[in-house]
């Protein structure tokens, strides 16, 4: 099969502003044979306020797949397809961008064209700072595609999608079991260190805390510097540290070093390192009405609460004082269901029904 990739959101260069689990499904694809090509419409005003690196047009392989960088100074007027040199059996798009070039190109190749709606779509859909141009055109693009997929169940609901694609995790990184610390709760965060993460919440929620605990927060971003000042206000320094962005091979020894995930962000389309912590067996404590909802079952095998300080307090305060190993079962057992042959299996049972 040969599939034409089309987003904004795919990682070209050392980029950690992008994430990379669209690959993570181009190398799934890769792996049982596919053949792939990423076409990037890059609308550069878009970019900026996003604060993505800027890539000049060009075409580059990365870990053995073409990607095509095609810069707009006006968004996605152009629909010559001039840079494609071979036929395709299939589009997938991600991401409004996506969506609106994969269907300007699709006028010409006529294939069938899968859109996978993430968070990002959904809030062009529904903000008034997009009503003037974006809306309407992504709009009429997800009407003239073959299937929508999305990629929680509460973007399913509010956008009709046929089926549910989430993120998934390799089998061999699933532990057996997970062993707790028993003097003090362990507590860590890997994420983007922006607003909407809420990291801070969490720092204010531990002030007062009457147990023992060290928080670990992994990550670079615009917030940091408010993140530490918040931590020198509260005296926390010797139990709350920030460390940099760490390469993602070496973020399983840090889970393993844990005994709580914790990133009670908003407007969150999946988050892998949710999947990733319990993977590892963490107590993982997430957003209610997020991506990670659905797959964490509020006090079974994981917590969901709303981000606000005192729910985020008495949640930590619940897991220090019970026994977790029944709650890591749960989630090691969950997780299972998401690994990356189960997720690809589904995904290709679905595309085999449309081609």
């Amino acid at each position: 099969m040969k599939i034409l990739l089309i987003t904004d959101l795919y990682p070209i260069l050392e980029d950690r502003t992008i994430p990379n689990v669209i690959e993570d499904f181009a190398l799934g694809f890769k792996a049982q044979g596919d053949s792939v090509f990423v076409i990037r419409p890059n609308f550069l005003f878009n970019s900026i306020l996003r604060g993505h690196k800027i890539v000049p047009e060009c075409e580059i392989t990365r870990n053995g797949i073409r990607i095509y960088n095609k810069n707009f100074f006006l968004p996605f007027l152009d629909k010559n397809t001039y840079f494609l040199d071979d036929s395709f059996d299939l589009i997938i798009s991600h991401m409004p961008s996506g969506h609106i070039y994969a269907s300007l190109i699709n006028q010409q190749l006529k294939l069938p064209h899968i859109s996978i709606v993430h968070q990002s779509d959904w809030t062009v859909l529904s903000s008034l700072k997009y009503s003037i141009y974006f809306k309407n055109r992504l709009k009429k693009a997800l009407k003239n595609s073959t299937l929508i997929g999305a990629r929680n169940e509460f973007l399913a609901k509010k956008m009709g999608a046929n089926f549910i694609l989430p993120s998934f995790v390799d089998s061999e990184k699933i532990v057996e079991k997970k062993t707790f610390y028993k003097d003090k709760l362990k507590i860590i965060t890997l994420s983007k260190l922006i607003k909407r993460k809420n990291i801070n919440l969490v720092i204010e929620a531990l002030k007062n805390v009457d147990f023992d605990f060290e928080y670990s927060i992994y990550g670079d971003g615009k917030e940091r510097s408010k993140l530490e000042k918040l931590i020198k206000k509260y005296n926390l320094e010797n139990k709350i540290k920030i460390y940099s962005h760490i390469k993602h091979d070496l973020i399983w020894d840090k889970l393993d070093e844990n005994d709580v995930f914790i990133l009670p962000s908003i407007n969150e389309t999946f988050g892998l390192s949710y999947l990733e912590a319990l993977a590892r067996g963490l107590i993982v404590i997430g957003t209610k009405g997020t991506g990670i909802d659905g797959i964490i079952k509020n006090n079974e095998n994981g917590y969901l609460i709303e981000p606000k300080i005192q729910e985020i307090k008495e949640v930590l305060e619940k897991i220090n004082s019970i026994e977790k190993e029944e709650i890591a079962k749960k989630s090691l057992l969950n997780i299972q269901n998401y690994t990356r042959e189960k997720i690809m299996n589904k995904y290709n049972e679905i595309i085999k029904k449309i081609l």
